[in-house]
């Protein structure tokens, strides 16, 4: 059977808007690069992520860096689902409507229990660092099938 990180390799470049997560969907991230315990993911910034400012909303901040950590953690090919147990992020700089973000998902520890994953986001075009995140994550014992991607 082909590992989660190979079938993911086959998407490198494509926009993933049928994933199955309803919301990660709906971001229409770019799957830019993943190796084992990396990913990096890009989108365009859409109106409808704003708030009143014009810039993206932290919450969709937020969904970005879950939905790359998410990449991060699939790609370790892990048995089983981890679920978060806490997400801290730092806002840095605000990004306008319009522009693209890039997000980078970096595994630091993968212990027997808890997982560790660390996130910086940038703009993609001007390199300047817009967030950084760091989440710890539990293993369950509900175990993924390959079509969890």
């Amino acid at each position: 059977m082909e590992s989660r990180l190979a079938i993911l390799q086959t998407l490198i470049g494509q926009e993933l808007n049928n994933t199955p997560s309803p919301a990660g969907s709906w971001l229409q991230l770019r799957l830019d690069h993943i190796e084992q315990g990396k990913a990096i993911v890009s989108m365009l910034v859409r109106p409808e992520m704003c708030n009143p400012y014009g810039n993206i909303h932290g919450g969709m901040m937020s969904l970005v860096i879950d939905e790359v950590i998410g990449f991060g953690v699939l790609s370790m090919d892990a048995p089983n689902h981890y679920t978060s147990i806490n997400l801290n992020v730092d806002f840095l700089y605000a990004i306008k409507g319009g522009a693209r973000l890039s997000a980078e998902a970096e595994v630091i520890r993968m212990g027997k229990k808890i997982m560790h994953v660390d996130v910086r986001v940038y703009n993609a075009e001007t390199k300047v660092l817009l967030a950084k995140a760091a989440s710890n994550l539990s293993v369950t014992s509900m175990q993924y099938s390959i079509a969890a991607i």
